[in-house]
């Protein structure tokens, strides 16, 4: 069966397409009526007012100034300040008229309402003000530039260049003017232009200027530049344009800060100069010298060695001990010399800088003895020397003032600070010496027990070994001469077997006491180099004879080189690594 339908079978009226279309509607639903008891709100409220303008974006006035301008001449600004002006003025004048009282309000409000419009009143007129004082007065009138005599033009005290010109054009009678300038040239409103009419009287013959109508003469040193009245105008006019511009409007206040700068730097130079001079000994010119002598000095002397050891030799302790004494018995002369060396460049130098200053050293009238026997009578009476021993030690100086006492007091000082800087740097030297020599006794021991062959090549020698390395030496002639003193030992000590012991002659303990004698020894070598502001040699400057009066000792007794030793705690590991070397040298656990 077939179920389909075809076209023929349908109805006419489904089969007809145009009737169909026309059945067709379109038509959009129908909106739902509002219901007319429900609230609405006409205006917008203050939470909705709100909320825009939180969402408006922030406005930035690029020209706030300019905002406020136009905002002052807007219409509703004008009115309101009119009102208030208004208002103002009537309270001012008191003013109660009854039936002005409901027109005012009505009156001064800025808008009329009609129906359908809205009328905006133009502003009040203000009230007439007086004229003005210079409304009323005739314009001033210019000024007169005509001059019958030379004296009027000079009580006008006129100093522009233009109006001189002018003067001189519409004055034919007064012939030619002399001008000179206004200021001094050191006062910061001088100008090449900047002139003034004089007399011929008043005028400085060196430098003048003439006017007249067709030229102006300048007059320098005597040398005259002629120069047309035009021309002068002209250069006037560039000169008063070009002083317009800033690198030339402000020069003068340029000048005068780098002049100021100028001064203030060199015033803070000459008083760093001076600071110097005062406290640096290196830079006075009488005392470097001995600065540089006594460096000098210390430097050749410290390549001194207080400790001689000889390569290849093999020492008993005895011996070597005597050797070393030997040595630093050499080494303390030289020192002696050494310090008086010093003493003397010291001294001389300390005369020196003392003459310079203008104050005589106390040893000039005194013998240097007799300094001595002078402050030990003057501490013993007072510090003041009767009439007749002055006689006895020589003339004296003449009586100071109280200025001239406090000035030789201060170089005396700063002499005794000198004196002082040399001790320290001979006790530094001394220093130096002493280390470098216990570095070197190190130095030797180390390189012994370096190359101390270990316990099993000592067990394996014999004396055949012996004899063919002996005969191996001999053949390779002066070329192993150095390694064969390397291994030659440097104390020789003797074993002593007994039934109960074996015993070395010296032993440790004597090779300790003996290497710590000799380094105590080199101390005191050092030590016997004394300090040369204690010494009475320079009483003169460390203790000043000022009116008869000897100055009291203050500046101690000078850096302290045993306390230097104490507190070196490099030169006391070098002493404990000695003992230990030693020590370390007489083990003999590989004969057991």
């Amino acid at each position: 069966i077939n179920n389909e339908c075809t076209s023929a079978e349908l109805p006419a009226s489904i089969t007809n397409t145009s009737k169909l279309r026309e059945r067709l509607v379109c038509m959009a639903p129908k909106q739902i009526a509002g219901n007319p008891q429900g609230l609405k709100f006409i205006h917008s409220t203050k939470s909705q007012e709100r909320t825009r303008k939180r969402q408006q974006a922030i406005k930035l006035e690029p020209l706030p100034v300019l905002k406020v301008y136009q905002h002052h001449k807007q219409p509703e600004y004008i009115y309101q300040k009119n009102r208030e002006h208004l208002l103002a003025s009537i309270s001012d004048n008191s003013l109660d008229i009854p039936f002005l009282n409901g027109l005012l309000p009505s009156f001064l409000s800025p808008q009329i309402h009609f129906p359908g419009k809205v009328l905006t009143p133009t502003p009040p007129k203000q009230l007439r003000t007086a004229l003005k004082p210079s409304a009323c007065k005739p314009s001033a009138s210019p000024p007169s530039y005509v001059f019958n005599e030379t004296e009027d033009v000079i009580k006008a005290n006129i100093t522009d260049p233009l109006k001189i010109i002018k003067i001189i054009c519409e004055n034919k009678n007064l012939g030619f003017l002399y001008m000179t300038p206004a200021v001094p040239k050191s006062s910061i409103k001088y100008d090449t232009f900047n002139l003034k009419i004089v007399n011929y009287d008043c005028i400085n013959k060196n430098d003048y200027y003439t006017i007249s109508q067709k030229a102006v003469i300048h007059t320098c040193d005597g040398e005259v530049e002629f120069m047309q009245l035009d021309r002068w105008e002209q250069e006037y006019l560039y000169h008063k344009t070009f002083t317009k511009i800033p690198i030339f409007a402000i020069f003068c206040k340029l000048k005068s800060f780098t002049e100021w700068r100028k001064n203030v730097r060199a015033k803070k130079i000459s008083a760093c100069r001076k600071a110097l001079q005062e406290n640096l000994f290196i830079v006075n010119a009488s005392l470097r010298p001995a600065v540089l002598n006594v460096q000098e000095m210390c430097y050749r002397i410290s390549d001194m060695g207080l400790c001689r050891i000889e390569k290849g030799y093999t020492y008993t302790l005895e011996e070597f001990r005597s050797t070393q004494f030997k040595q630093l018995d050499e080494v303390a002369s030289r020192l002696a010399e050494f310090r008086e060396l010093a003493k003397e460049v010291v001294r001389s130098a300390c005369r020196t800088a003392l003459l310079e200053s203008g104050f005589t050293p106390d040893d000039y009238f005194y013998g240097s003895e007799q300094v001595t026997m002078v402050t030990g009578l003057a501490a013993s009476s007072l510090l003041v020397i009767p009439h007749y021993e002055r006689e006895l030690y020589g003339e004296t100086a003449e009586k100071m003032t109280y200025t001239e006492q406090a000035n030789k007091r201060s170089h005396c000082r700063r002499l005794t600070c000198f004196i002082r800087l040399a001790d320290y740097l001979i006790v530094n030297t001394m220093h130096v010496l002493a280390v470098k020599s216990v570095t070197t006794l190190l130095n030797y021991l180390s390189d012994k027990l370096k190359r101390t062959p270990a316990a099993d090549v000592i067990q394996k020698w014999n004396t055949e070994e012996k004899i063919e390395v002996s005969e191996k030496k001999a053949v390779s002639g002066t070329a192993g001469q150095d390694e064969e003193e390397s291994f030659l030992p440097m104390f020789l000590t003797e074993l002593i077997l007994e039934i109960h012991a074996l015993l070395f002659a010296p032993s440790l303990d004597d090779f300790q006491e003996g290497i710590a004698d000799i380094i105590n020894q080199f101390q005191a070598t050092v030590l016997s180099v004394a300090n040369l502001v204690p010494d009475q040699y320079f009483d003169a400057f460390t203790r000043p004879i000022i009116n008869n009066k000897t100055e009291e000792k203050t500046c101690g007794e000078g850096p302290s080189l045993s306390t230097m030793f104490k507190d070196d705690k490099h030169l006391q590991a070098i002493i404990q690594q000695i003992k230990v070397s030693n020590s370390f040298n007489f083990r003999f656990d590989f004969f057991c």
